[in-house]
């Protein structure tokens, strides 16, 4: 079985719609179950896949929601979870032109962590999981407007892509 946490929210994007069993802690037409990432409500080593897009950003507790999906994966499972990439040439230069830290998004997007593929790794490895591969890829917002810099900056992941997904496995 597959498990979507964090699925809610994006009525627009099929992937709300992924997965056998979809979480949330709100009511939206994806969600099955109302359940929160830090406390999941099910069996040890129920799913082979947990998917979680665009959530671990909002937790309070990053590290205790990735102890929860190893405590419920199955040992040869797979964990795919998307962040945003901290340091998009978008991000950094609107912090610099507002003043303010790179890392503080507007309070209306609620981003609580924020993590570069560095950092990202040693939280994993602190909830006993390993990242298996790395995507860097662009999820654009319906109002972003491509321009020459995009086009530019697309051959230099760190900088040039908007989102990166990790593939996670149990670290034996």
């Amino acid at each position: 079985m597959i498990l979507n946490v964090g699925c809610g929210g994006r009525p627009y994007d099929k992937a709300c719609f992924f997965g056998d069993v979809r979480v949330d802690v709100a009511r939206f037409p994806s969600v099955m179950v109302l359940m929160d990432a830090h406390f999941l409500g099910f069996i040890d080593s129920a799913f082979y896949k947990i998917v979680c897009f665009e959530v671990l950003e909002h937790l309070d507790s990053p590290i205790k929601a990735l102890k929860e999906f190893k405590r419920v994966l199955k040992a040869h499972g797979e964990i795919i979870i998307s962040v945003p990439n901290v340091w998009y040439w978008r991000r950094i230069l609107r912090a610099l032109l507002e003043r303010r830290k790179i890392f503080r998004e507007p309070p209306e997007i609620d981003h609580k962590q924020a993590w570069d593929i560095y950092e990202f790794h040693n939280l994993v490895n602190q909830a006993g999981l390993k990242i298996v591969d790395v995507e860097w890829l662009n999820w654009y917002s319906r109002k972003h407007k491509l321009n020459i810099l995009d086009v530019l900056l697309k051959g230099i992941p760190q900088i040039g892509y908007t989102h990166v997904i990790f593939r996670l496995k149990i670290n034996r």
